[in-house]
């Protein structure tokens, strides 16, 4: 019996030693402190102020996790915000890897604020209006709950509102349009290039349409709908 626990000791004895040495790597790897995260997420919101000329980004507040250890190797960070273009976003994910394999994903809350010139209606305004210089202003203020705000008077300048408005409040890319150049009903020319020919029809629009859009348009002759790319006013083509 003696002689069978000391055998089980010999052999024992290697794997506890091997265990230890396991253990003292992974506690004594690198340490991924607070100034470092904070750095990352600085040197992250840097990055994307590039595609931002025109905003001025940067964080409110941070609350970051406890520091935490990776194993030694090469240690590579990714910012993941949790909307796209970060402006709007609440959480941010830090992810690690160590020689390509994740080992730490960090949910970090965050609050940003984004500041920039965005178009402001200088009065109440309808719905179908068309903008002109009067109807608003650039004013320097916090985007980041805004969806799409406009940032230039010519993105804005000779469109229609595709709802009302009230005074001071921002004016976004979804709710202008460019006026129809056609409108249902009118009378417009068909035409029709192929082979190198150009041809022409008479035809009449069946909705309204902008420069660029497609439209149902009938063929006078043929009394069939075709559809239509419009190009200015009262002219429509068709390519075949």
């Amino acid at each position: 019996m003696k002689y069978l626990l000391s055998l089980f000791l010999i052999l024992a004895l290697p794997l506890t030693v091997f265990a230890a040495t396991g253990q003292s790597t992974a506690t004594t790897g690198p340490l991924i402190n607070q100034q470092e995260m904070k750095q990352i997420l600085n040197d992250y919101l840097a990055e994307q102020s590039l595609s931002l000329p025109q905003v001025d980004l940067h964080f409110k507040s941070v609350k970051l996790p406890e520091p935490y250890r990776v194993p030694a190797g090469r240690i590579s960070h990714e910012v993941i915000p949790a909307k796209p273009g970060m402006i709007g976003s609440r959480r941010v994910t830090l992810m690690t890897r160590v020689d390509g394999q994740i080992i730490s994903n960090q949910s970090i809350r965050v609050e940003l604020e984004a500041m920039a010139e965005v178009a402001i209606a200088t009065s109440s305004l309808r719905r179908g209006e068309i903008l002109d210089a009067g109807n608003f202003e650039l004013q320097y203020q916090d985007i980041s709950k805004l969806k799409d705000p406009i940032f230039a008077a010519e993105d804005i300048i000779g469109k229609r509102l595709k709802r009302s408005i009230r005074l001071g409040e921002p004016l976004q890319i979804n709710q202008v349009e460019f006026p129809p150049v056609i409108k249902r009903g009118e009378r417009v020319t068909i035409q029709v290039q192929s082979m190198g020919l150009m041809l022409s029809a008479a035809g009449e629009a069946k909705q309204d349409g902008s420069t660029g859009e497609a439209i149902r348009v009938m063929n006078s002759n043929s009394h069939k709908e075709i559809l239509c790319q419009v190009v200015a006013p009262g002219l429509v083509k068709v390519e075949l």
